[in-house]
């Protein structure tokens, strides 16, 4: 009698542990792959224009790091800005992203840092510390943070004869993109300004921005920047604030034409005038006058009050109080 035998499946199966296994790996492949473009991706934003790539601005380019975080590295970095005809050399920049998150990422660069603007003037700058974080989606970066320590900068210019020395203990800038607009924001604590065209040292002062650029917002992106193209936005508040010494902002909408004129309604708000006009008269004697002339008029129009405020409307250059004509911006 011939006896039936059920054929053998001879394929081999997995236990579900290893199917589990092969998932992980190739889930944990597909995320190292992203991050180390993010990576590239983020550090060509760092050191490259639009239209450039990092190979054109990186030396000795390498991808490095595992194996939750990627870093690309240029041991140095050049970027030529041929829109505002800035060259710039850096030291060392890293951008690090991580594999359980690689839209995000941070980046750092190690000083020194030197730029030539296109009218010959250099900034050669120095800090101890740099942290920052970037970020954004696939579309691109749409903010970023950068945070630095004790800065010391020297800028020279063609029409100075002696240079002039900024540091600060603590600086940060912020950019953000909301909508189709690009928000900025920055802060310095401590800085100190020191040049022969001042006869007295100033205080040491901080400033803080946090301004709207209309439009912008795709810059962070990589979108070209036109030269001569209008800007435009809001001032929200610009301050530079000596303490006891007094302090003054001013804030506004703005737009700066083709040409580079200026115009806007800016409200300039003074505290502790008298102060103030004590601090910058002794540092530049040479326009007391107009420091007097200033704290005179901000006492009237506050009624005797420590802060006054004013607005001057400015029309393609043009600066007045009212109607009251008071000079000339140069284009910007």
């Amino acid at each position: 009698m011939t006896t039936y035998k059920e054929p053998v499946n001879r394929r081999r199966r997995f236990p579900w542990w290893a199917r589990l296994i092969l998932l992980v790996v190739v889930l944990y492949g597909a995320a190292l792959y992203f991050a180390a473009h993010q990576a590239k991706v983020y550090l060509n934003a760092v050191v490259a224009p639009p239209g450039a790539t990092v190979s054109e601005n990186c030396a000795e380019y390498d991808l490095r790091g595992l194996p939750m975080r990627i870093s690309a590295v240029c041991k140095s970095a050049k970027f030529v800005d041929p829109v505002t005809g800035i060259d710039l050399t850096t030291g060392a920049v890293r951008t690090t992203t991580f594999v359980e998150n690689p839209t995000h990422a941070t980046f750092s660069i190690s000083s020194p840092v030197k730029a030539r603007l296109a009218n010959g003037a250099t900034i050669d700058t120095n800090w101890q510390s740099l942290d920052s974080d970037i970020g954004g989606d696939l579309s691109g970066i749409n903010y970023g943070s950068v945070f630095i320590g004790a800065i010391d900068s020297t800028i020279a210019l063609p029409s100075v004869p002696s240079p002039v020395k900024v540091t600060s203990d603590h600086a940060e800038f912020h950019v953000r993109q909301n909508g189709p607009d690009l928000e900025v924001a920055s802060r310095s604590d401590g800085t100190k300004l020191q040049t022969a065209l001042i006869s007295a040292n100033l205080p040491a002062f901080s400033t803080s921005l946090d301004a709207r650029l209309d439009g912008r917002g795709n810059v962070l992106s990589g979108a070209p920047i036109t030269a001569g193209e209008a800007v435009q936005g809001n001032i929200n508040r610009l301050e530079i604030n000596f303490g006891t010494d007094g302090a003054l902002a001013v804030s506004g909408p703005f737009k700066i034409a083709e040409n580079g004129l200026l115009s806007g309604d800016f409200t300039i708000d003074v505290e502790n005038y008298a102060a103030l006009r004590g601090t910058l008269s002794a540092s530049f004697p040479q326009a007391t006058t107009l420091f007097d002339t200033a704290s005179i008029l901000l006492k009237t129009l506050s009624a005797g009050s420590k802060t006054g405020s004013i607005t001057l409307n400015v029309r393609d250059g043009h600066v007045s109080l009212g109607i009251i004509p008071l000079g000339t911006i140069p284009p910007l």
